[in-house]
């Protein structure tokens, strides 16, 4: 007697994937109705609802062109006028110390480029106090040195006299570029800029 329940109950159970089938068969005939999606939907996502997936999880990743420092343009050092080279008419010393850069795809066969750069800004013993212009320079280049992009954006700080040490940071993503464009990314102080107080 046991042994035929045993059977009976073995043939009323189904694989899982079978059971959701057949309950999303007969919800699209509407014979079980509203409960019933319910139910599949909850079996399907593990009990936590409708599970969204973007296409972008999909997508192939987005090239993005490395980036580095251009030599020699990491530090300003700014000085009273006659007094160059004397510590104590240095007016202040910005320093660039981060870079980082991240694309994300745009539209069919564009790519846009997001740029962080950060650093700090010291008064010296000369500085009376004001707004120092930290000016940097991005630029983009391709095959062959062509170039893709290039600005030169000023970044006011305001800044203190005997003030400790200010961070200054840009965040930009108005560039943009060919998809898979292969080149370079720069990031420095403009080296023809002097500053100002």
């Amino acid at each position: 007697m046991g042994r035929a329940v045993n059977q009976v109950g073995a043939g009323r159970w189904m694989k899982p994937a079978a059971a959701i089938l057949g309950l999303g068969m007969l919800t699209a005939c509407g014979g079980l109705g509203e409960q019933t999606s319910n139910l599949v939907s909850t079996v399907t996502s593990g009990g936590q609802g409708p599970i969204e997936v973007s296409p972008d999880a999909f997508a192939a990743p987005v090239y993005c062109p490395p980036i580095r420092l251009k030599r020699n343009t990491h530090l300003i050092i700014r000085y009273e006028r006659g007094r160059e080279n004397d510590p104590q008419g240095l007016l202040y010393q910005v320093i660039l110390e981060d870079f980082a850069r991240s694309c994300k795809a745009e539209g069919g066969d564009q790519t846009r480029v997001k740029i962080g750069v950060s650093g700090d800004v010291t008064p010296g013993p000369a500085w009376q106090g004001g707004e120092v212009i930290v000016p940097v320079r991005i630029t983009a280049t391709g095959d062959g040195d062509t170039a893709l992009f290039s600005e030169s954006i000023n970044i006011p700080v305001t800044l203190g006299a005997g003030a400790p040490s200010e961070t200054w940071t840009l965040i930009e993503d108005k560039f943009t570029i060919a998809r898979n464009q292969p080149g370079q990314i720069e990031v420095g102080f403009e080296t023809n800029s002097r500053g100002r107080r």
